[in-house]
């Protein structure tokens, strides 16, 4: 079963990165996805970024000091930035990869997009490649996420990748994503329709409904047969990232950071019982 256990650093909500790495080795987690947020734009989550596309060197070595000091490794960094069909998210993307370039990482996961016309299609075609490229001459991947556009569907991901063609532009996959956006998606099919292209996944969980925010410790939503997901990443020899993501319910009160960790803790432990191995 997959090894590479991770924790995305926006699944400790409001308490952000500097919780995720200080806690994840108590749940028992080696691993972190390192959120590089964009200056001056507000997180959903409203934590104080540890990085954005505007941090230097000195920023850069306070995070590597941070890992030092908690024994934690980044599996990735997420860099999602907005359509990259507009300029100045490639811009804000590139500027992101070179940090993650800095931080030693070798994948990266953010959107692919949308458009709404033949024109716009070729012109975000055009821009993803170029993040590709970026992307590639530092020896970074650029897994697109499971979103409305371009990657909203295994369908939709398959075109993308067939079309684009580029050996730096692969797919991060995202199980209550799946079903959030795909009204009765059968998440392990969606899967392994694209597992050839998958180089990053996210584990989340969800109850099945779409369009609902329901994103609870795994294991507590539902509809996500993880067992079944490890098995099929399992079968092709998948030896990149799973990364935890738990962004929490509609509507629940606002959780303390020790009811944070305890869904961590939880999922990991779910994770276990279906088989997955955390290193």
């Amino acid at each position: 079963m997959p090894r590479l256990i991770s924790c995305f650093t926006n699944s400790y909500g409001r308490f952000g990165a500097p919780a995720a790495i200080t806690y994840v080795r108590s749940a028992g987690i080696r691993h972190v996805e390192l959120a590089i947020k964009t200056d001056g734009v507000p997180s959903l989550f409203g934590e104080t970024p540890l990085l954005t596309d505007r941090s230097g060197a000195q920023e850069i070595d306070q995070v590597r000091r941070l890992l030092d000091k908690h024994d934690v490794s980044l599996s990735s960094c997420n860099i999602t930035s907005g359509n990259p069909l507009d300029e100045s998210v490639v811009s804000i993307a590139e500027r992101k990869l070179a940090i993650a370039a800095e931080l030693g990482v070798t994948l990266v996961v953010a959107g692919a997009g949308e458009a709404e016309s033949d024109e716009q299609a070729a012109t975000l075609f055009d821009h993803l490649t170029r993040i590709g490229d970026f992307a590639g001459e530092r020896g970074i991947t650029y897994c697109c996420e499971t979103h409305p556009g371009l990657c909203r569907n295994a369908a939709g991901m398959l075109r993308a990748m067939e079309l684009l063609d580029h050996p730096h532009l692969r797919l991060n996959f995202d199980t209550g994503n799946i079903l959030y956006y795909n009204d009765g998606a059968d998440v392990r099919s969606e899967l392994e329709q694209v597992l050839p292209y998958v180089s990053h996944v996210h584990l989340k969980d969800h109850h099945g409904r779409a369009g609902e925010w329901y994103f609870p410790a795994l294991g507590a939503g539902g509809a996500v047969d993880f067992a079944g997901i490890g098995e099929s990443l399992h079968a092709i020899g998948y030896d990149g990232p799973c990364s935890l993501e738990i962004e929490g319910i509609l509507g629940e009160p606002e959780l303390t950071l020790e009811q944070t960790h305890r869904r961590i803790v939880d999922s990991t432990v779910h994770l276990r019982i279906c088989g997955f191995d955390a290193n």
